[in-house]
């Protein structure tokens, strides 16, 4: 993209690399190749678009600035727990124990939130 060498080319959206002027034909040297879609999405580029995988949320966009896209897959806490997401860690509800990690195949995260028994007495 952009008006010509000389003035200077940039890749488009969901592209990186670089493009320069050159003294011999074809009269500049580099190249623009796709961005492959983020962890935790599935596609054939982010220029094709990209897909959240099962079990993971959110919306990723073709963009001209590094990573050359924007947005991204989470992983929601599971039930009987919170947080932000898996990635940034989820703590059991009151009431409940356990632990929750992350995990690089799905549903992304292994371990679970159980209710606490009641005490005797």
């Amino acid at each position: 993209e952009g008006d010509s060498v000389v003035a200077g080319c940039v890749c488009n959206a969901g592209f990186a690399g670089a493009i320069a002027a050159s003294s011999s034909a074809p009269y500049f040297s580099g190249s623009c190749s796709s961005v492959g879609c983020p962890e935790l999405s599935s596609g054939a580029d982010v220029v094709s678009g990209c897909t959240c995988n099962q079990g993971s949320q959110g919306s990723i966009a073709a963009t001209s600035s590094s990573p050359y896209y924007s947005g991204g897959c989470t992983v929601a806490c599971p039930d009987n727990s919170y947080g932000n997401d898996v990635a940034s860690g989820c703590t059991c509800n009151a009431g409940y124990t356990g632990d929750i990690s992350s995990t690089p195949s799905s549903p992304y995260y292994d371990g679970s939130c159980a209710a606490v028994s009641c005490p005797d007495n």
